[in-house]
């Protein structure tokens, strides 16, 4: 049995100033004070402010025909954000009565210090800067929305690695130590029309964001196959660069270093269809050391695409969606005692009746490591869904005391194009060794009632 308490409060003051005039000149400013029981008092309240403006072009008089656009407006706005969502007490020395302590014979449950605190601590703070436009045109059946945005988090709260003979068993401490830029763009499109009986509608949105780590204390910090290093993306993908795969005795005794010495992966000699992997330092060792950063988890590329087709009572629309310029993990254990099966990528594995084979042999350890080799690129476009429906006439079911009724066939991930073969593209980027659920494609059918 056991028993816990906390508490946490937050205050904040929020004021805003709207002026709009004559529809062409908008400005809008605000600001906020926080404070927060989980600062310090010294660094318990923090101030911020944003504000944006518009130009609406098309309402300004002197402003020429601008031929079919017949709206046209330009905005910007910057602003800051902050963030404490780091738990309760962080910035003092907690203690906790889980230590054993012998006095004689008897066991006695004692208070120690669990974690190290610091007292430093304030608001991490996110500056967001936008600049956009908006554009219709022939009478509001287009529509164009661009947006450019650069946001920008600085002092951001982590626990950075620390030596394990500093801290004993302690928590490292919150440190305002990380800064992460995310620079980007998003484009919408938008068309829609009729004629008679026809309606049509088509939706594109495209997408994209540059991810960096600006400051991160100086301190690499690896969890697994990924590394948050400064001047990288977040959750980099760490690991070997592959040379490809032992095909013959030759690949073999050509494996050395710079200086004619003959490579080892961790202290073995690789075999026929093992995978050779890039000497970093040049030691003629590949170890640990020889990690490197072999991508990251954030596309080139988002987008989507919505249309839709409208004639008399009958709708159907579909939803596309996609990235582009990624690549991730499709990692399977090659080692007999995996317990799971394997993909027929497997049934052209090196050997000696098949030298010429695409894929590494099983049962080496070594071949498991994470590194190019596994990757794919993972580039995708999916059709999400897919509905088809007719409204009956409204005229007709009143008859019968109802509001509408509506019959509909859906379809849920019906074609997906990708170079990935056995596994699913839209996966996460942590999923390295495919043990997510896939998506799944179904079939339904269903009726809307309203009463």
């Amino acid at each position: 049995m056991s028993n816990s308490a906390s508490e946490h409060s937050l205050q904040s003051f929020f004021g805003r100033i709207n002026w709009n005039y004559a529809d062409r000149y908008l400005f809008e400013a605000n600001v906020r004070h926080d404070g927060s029981s989980r600062m310090p008092k010294s660094h318990r309240y923090a101030t911020f402010p944003s504000v944006s403006a518009g130009w609406v072009l098309t309402n300004e008089s002197w402003m020429p025909s601008l031929g079919p656009v017949n709206y046209l407006k330009l905005r910007g706005s910057w602003g800051l954000l902050g963030n404490q969502e780091i738990g309760n007490y962080a910035y003092t020395p907690t203690m906790a009565a889980k230590y054993n302590y012998y006095f004689g014979d008897t066991k006695t449950i004692g208070l120690a210090e669990n974690s190290v605190a610091n007292e430093n601590i304030r608001w991490e703070t996110t500056r967001v800067t936008d600049l956009g436009f908006d554009a219709s045109a022939f009478r509001g059946k287009v529509n164009v929305t661009f947006d450019y945005f650069d946001k920008l988090t600085s002092d951001i709260l982590l626990r950075l690695p620390m030596p394990g003979l500093y801290l004993g068993s302690l928590t490292a401490p919150y440190q305002n130590v990380g800064k992460v830029s995310n620079k980007g763009w998003e484009l919408n499109l938008a068309y829609h029309d009729m004629a008679g009986d026809w309606s049509w509608n088509v939706a594109a949105n495209f997408s994209s964001v540059t991810n960096k780590i600006v400051d991160n204390g100086g301190i690499p910090v690896i969890s697994g196959n990924t590394i948050n290093q400064e001047g990288e993306a977040i959750g980099s993908y760490y690991g070997y660069k592959s040379l490809g795969l032992v095909h013959s005795q030759a690949d073999i005794d050509n494996y050395k270093n710079s200086k004619g010495e003959p490579i080892t992966i961790n202290e073995k000699r690789p075999q026929l269809g093992d995978i050779l992997y890039e000497d970093i330092d040049d030691n003629a060792k590949i170890d640990a050391n020889d990690r490197q950063i072999i991508g990251n988890p954030f596309p080139k590329l988002t987008y989507s695409l919505n249309l839709g087709l409208g004639w008399k009572n009958f709708d159907f629309s579909m939803f596309w969606q996609g990235i582009g310029g990624i690549s991730r993990f499709y990692q399977e254990q090659a080692t007999i005692s995996n317990g799971g099966n394997l993909t027929t990528r497997w049934l052209d594995r090196v050997s000696e009746s098949n030298p010429n084979g695409t894929w590494c042999r099983m049962g080496e350890e070594n071949n498991e490591l994470n590194s190019t080799f596994w990757m794919q690129r993972s580039d995708y476009f999916r059709l999400k869904n897919l509905e088809l429906g007719y409204t009956f006439n409204p005229n007709l079911v009143r008859k019968i005391g109802l509001h509408g009724v509506r019959i509909y066939l859906q379809g849920t991930n019906l074609l997906t194009l990708t170079g990935v073969k056995g596994y699913d593209a839209e996966k996460t980027s942590s999923d390295s060794d495919n043990r997510m659920f896939p998506n799944i494609k179904s079939f339904s059918a269903g009726i809307n009632i309203n009463f």
